[in-house]
């Protein structure tokens, strides 16, 4: 089953590698919870009056707090991205880090930016429509409208994923467009289903873990840094896969 090989080879991927991935990965998640911390004191600091301690009701926010939350939000992706840029060009390229910083590629993160933004914007267009009309069905049609409207809901999403393959390649400065993510995929959704529902079946492993360990919230906070931090990798490790064995041709 290809959808399993994609997984567990991804699995494999992080397991032999997991030195290079904290070589690639510690720096820029440091700097992340620093800009956080620092972003988000400063913020929750104007969001409450002097004094009595009240909160601004949100009417009342003015635009340089949604300014500063979107530039939040783009430093953060920018840092992140900084990090995924390296690891998708360590498997592909075999850009060994060296030291705990990793190499910084300024086109290829903006690129890699840029094509997450386009994959938004084609997953916005596509999901829209489905479910407006989707949710017309459910009223229409009750239980048999909503079992349709999950089906194409999960179709779009499998023809979207198919693109994600721009994503690495924009990390390895491929001349590689959404056209040529799903011609190289053509006719492999059932591959792309498959590796969503086994990432689907990892989140769920993961909150039913968070859950049994709700009633040690330290433990719980803990536990949950750990999973977001290996399921976030387990991810960026599938689309380089993706990538490597539809594009390259690479074996798994």
């Amino acid at each position: 089953m290809t959808g399993w090989k994609i997984f567990s080879h991804s699995i494999e991927m992080i397991s032999r590698n997991f030195q290079q991935a904290v070589q690639i990965f510690l720096v820029p998640l440091v700097l992340i919870a620093l800009v956080i911390f620092a972003m988000v004191g400063q913020m929750a600091s104007e969001l409450t009056m002097h004094g009595n301690g009240a909160s601004v009701p949100i009417g009342m926010v003015g635009p340089g707090m949604f300014l500063k939350f979107f530039l939040l939000s783009l430093v953060v992706a920018l840092i992140s991205m900084w990090g995924i840029v390296a690891w998708h060009r360590y498997v592909l390229l075999e850009e060994m880090p060296k030291g705990w910083i990793p190499r910084l590629n300024p086109s290829n993160i903006v690129m890699y930016l840029m094509r997450s933004l386009q994959l938004m914007l084609v997953s916005m267009v596509c999901m829209l429509p489905v479910a407006f009309i989707g949710a017309a069905i459910v009223q229409a049609a009750g239980v048999i409208g909503a079992v349709l409207m999950v089906v194409c809901l999960v179709a779009v999403s499998v023809f979207v994923g198919r693109m994600v393959l721009v994503l690495p390649a924009a990390a390895i400065g491929a001349s590689f467009g959404l056209s040529d993510a799903l011609r190289a995929t053509q006719g492999q959704w059932p591959t792309f289903l498959a590796v969503g529902f086994f990432i689907f079946l990892a989140n769920a492993v993961a909150a039913v873990i968070l859950l049994g360990l709700s009633s040690v919230p330290w433990l719980m906070n803990v536990v949950q840094l750990g999973f977001s931090a290996v399921l976030s990798l387990l991810n960026i490790s599938i689309l380089t896969t993706l990538y490597g064995y539809y594009e390259e041709k690479r074996s798994i």
